[in-house]
C-alpha cells in the first residue's frame, strides 16, 4: 500500500508543476531560465507520445496507459515483486504513467516544460522524470534479481551434490558393514 500512495504523490507533484509552469509561461513555446547552461522550462503541448509520437492517438495512448498501469497496479497490490527496489520501481513508472495520463484525459495533450540546454534532446516534465527513473531502477532490479536467482540455484546444486554425496558414503558404509557380517557369518558356518 505504501508504494501505491507513492504513486499517489508523484501524480500529485507532476500535475502541481505542470500546473504551477503553465500558469507562469501562460503562452506554448514561451521560455524562462531555471538551471542555466542545463535546464530552461519551456511550455509545450505534447500531442503524442514520448518525442511526439503517435501525435493525435490520443485515444490510442489512454488506452495503453491504462493497460499498463492496471499491470502495474496489480503487481503493486498483489506483491509480486518482492524486493523493495521492484515495488519502487513499479511505483514510479505507475505515477508517471498516471500523471501523463491525467493530462491526455482532462486536455488532449501532455505539458512538457523542461528543455535540456547542453544537448537536443526532447523538451520532458517530472512524470517523464519518474518514469525513466523507474525504468532504470526496474532493470537494475532485475538484472540483481537473476544475479540472486543464479547464486541460489548454485547453492541449491550444491546441496543436492552433497546429499547425494553423503547418502552415496551412507550406502557404501552400510555395504561394508554388510559384508563384513556376511564374512563373519561365513566363518561361523565354517567352524
Amino acid at each position: 500500500m505504501p508504494y501505491v500512495l507513492l504513486s499517489a504523490l508523484i501524480v500529485v507533484l507532476d500535475q502541481w508543476y505542470k500546473g504551477f509552469v503553465a500558469r507562469r509561461l501562460v503562452q506554448v513555446g514561451s521560455s524562462a531560465a531555471f538551471l542555466p547552461g542545463i535546464l530552461r522550462l519551456t511550455l509545450v503541448h505534447n500531442y503524442g507520445a514520448s518525442w511526439g509520437i503517435l501525435a493525435g492517438k490520443t485515444t490510442l495512448l489512454l488506452a495503453v496507459t491504462a493497460l499498463v498501469c492496471l499491470g502495474i497496479l496489480c503487481a503493486v497490490l498483489l506483491d509480486k515483486p518482492a524486493a523493495p527496489l521492484g515495488k519502487i520501481s513499479f511505483a514510479f513508472i505507475l505515477g508517471g504513467a498516471v500523471g501523463n495520463a491525467l493530462d491526455r484525459f482532462l486536455q488532449g495533450y501532455v505539458i512538457d516544460m523542461f528543455e535540456t540546454e547542453f544537448m537536443n534532446f526532447p523538451v520532458f516534465n517530472v512524470a517523464d522524470c519518474f518514469i525513466t527513473v523507474g525504468a532504470a531502477l526496474m532493470c537494475i532490479w532485475v538484472l540483481g534479481d537473476e544475479k540472486k536467482n543464479r547464486l541460489e540455484r548454485q547453492e541449491a546444486s550444491r546441496l543436492r551434490w552433497e546429499k547425494s554425496r553423503e547418502a552415496a558414503k551412507k550406502d557404501a558404509a552400510l555395504a561394508e558393514q554388510t559384508r563384513r557380517e556376511f564374512d563373519a557369518d561365513d566363518d561361523l558356518a565354517d567352524r
